[in-house]
């Protein structure tokens, strides 16, 4: 008998933890990535001889999904937890950000507005009903608990930074998401929160998932870029057309790409369900710019620098080895420099040693000692689709199931990791759920498996699952 076909768009950590669960079946499997490495936003390269990721990547402790997969891996001796360090930049000067007791003294707002602004951190570390916090805005709701003092020179700039013209519509249940991911990765014994980080970076998860898909036969097919697909009805087969004409006949399709590039992609199958395609195309996407340099120099004894001061040209600044330490690097430290922009932002189109220079001299005024010319090695990349907006209404109206319109094609991406932010925990147990799916499909012989709009928060990294249908949506955690 022919074995059944699969085909997988995307190589990020979804595609690649799909493809890699699939190898363990009995399965043809074609992976196409459209850059020339796999990994995703998580994708790695070399700064100054070292091995580093294009945006920065850290693990949490809660982290389930992926510890899993490390465990079923081998990988927990490569695996090293470090206490966290985060300042503040605000009104030309640094505030360490990392106990009460900092809070306490950030003399930028009153003393009643610091203590207003720690009760309400600690009441959202405590709240575990996020579909409340869905329908205000982080803005509005910060405003009214928080207070304006606290909002404006805390959170605003913050929300700006990260979500530049979208800052007033992102809901409250989003934000809700990263001060609990945040709060319960604290270790006592480190005395902070504790950020998890790969020896030889998360390369070492990446190559520990692709050895045994390729070990398995599976066609791993890069700068590979896919114009269309369809539903062939006379041999009941998915066939993908890839740029230059070349087509690829599957049994079924994973597609891991943004909302808006699957709706080009299966764009003839808009009549059959024109709603699908209108939540699909509402998703709105930024773009990210991410400067990675490497330097003798140290510049900061912190690890994260939130910036809030107004106009800033970047929201984020880190210290990757005040974080994790410079003995693997001989000694250099290693920054980057972030920002998020919508696709017409300058910065996704202006000559890269243009961008350098504006982010070089702003972080000098920040850190008047900063010398550029010491800079032995740095890396730009500007990624596409990097974040999705979460809106008022977003279940409602942008969330989608993940069968697509198309018969034999599923959809998996970040924006339907709801209600929680988008990262590679999230992005292997997205994986591991899709494969099974997928599997499922084929068993029953049907296009279409019923599934919760919204995924399951909590489930087994690794292994065979129930069927999706059988699990029911976790709310508590």
């Amino acid at each position: 008998m022919t074995k059944p076909r699969i085909g997988i768009i995307g190589g990020g950590l979804t595609g690649l933890t799909a493809a890699y669960q699939l190898a363990k079946e009995d399965v043809d499997v074609v992976l196409f990535e459209a850059s020339d490495r796999l990994g995703g936003l998580a994708a790695g390269y070399e700064l100054a001889g070292y091995r580093m990721e294009q945006a920065y990547h850290f693990l949490y402790k809660t982290d389930e999904f992926i510890l899993a997969m490390v465990d079923e891996l081998g990988l927990n001796d490569k695996l090293t937890y470090h206490k966290s360090s985060v300042s503040t930049y605000y009104g030309d000067r640094l505030y360490p950000m990392e106990s009460p007791i900092d809070l306490i003294r950030f003399t930028p707002i009153s003393f009643i507005d610091r203590i207003r602004a720690g009760l309400t951190v600690l009441w959202l570390q405590r709240e575990r009903n996020w579909r409340k916090l869905s329908k205000i805005t982080a803005l509005e709701w910060l405003r009214k608990y928080a207070g304006r003092a606290v909002t404006d020179v805390i959170w605003e700039p913050l929300l700006r930074g990260k979500f530049d013209r979208y800052y007033d519509k992102v809901t409250m249940s989003w934000l809700w998401g990263r001060v609990l991911q945040r709060v319960d990765s604290r270790d006592s014994k480190l005395g902070g929160e504790a950020l998890g980080y790969f020896n030889g970076g998360f390369k070492t998860v990446i190559d520990a998932l692709e050895a045994p898909v390729r070990a398995a036969g599976t066609d791993v097919r890069f700068n590979s870029f896919i114009d269309k697909i369809h539903h062939d009805e006379t041999s009941g087969k998915v066939v993908v057309t890839m740029r230059g004409g070349e087509e690829q006949a599957f049994d079924r399709v994973l597609t891991t790409v943004p909302s808006n590039v699957l709706a080009k992609m299966i764009a003839d199958y808009e009549s059959t369900d024109p709603t699908y395609f209108q939540k699909i195309r509402s998703v709105d996407y930024l773009d990210a710019a991410v400067l990675s340099f490497c330097t003798p120099q140290k510049i900061t004894d912190y690890y994260w620098h939130n910036i809030n001061t107004p106009n800033s040209p970047f929201v984020v600044f880190l210290s990757f080895t005040a974080l994790i330490g410079t003995e693997d690097f001989d000694g250099n430290h290693i920054y980057y420099i972030g920002d998020y922009v919508p696709p017409e932002h300058k910065y996704m189109s202006m000559p890269e040693e243009e961008l350098k220079a504006l982010w070089y001299a702003e972080l000098k005024k920040m850190f008047p000692d900063f010398d550029p010319s010491l800079i032995i090695d740095a890396g730009l990349f500007r990624m596409r689709n990097a974040q999705h907006i979460v809106d008022i209404g977003f279940e409602e109206n942008k969330l989608v199931p993940h069968e697509t319109p198309c018969p034999g094609v599923f959809m998996c991406n970040f924006s339907q990791i709801y209600p929680m932010d988008r990262g590679t925990n999230y992005a292997i147990r997205d994986g591991n759920r899709m494969a099974n799916m997928l599997l499922d499909s084929l068993a029953s012989g049907t296009t279409k498996v019923s599934t919760p709009t919204v995924p399951p928060l909590t489930m087994p990294a690794s292994g065979r699952k129930p069927a999706p249908e059988t699990l029911a949506v976790n709310t508590s955690k």
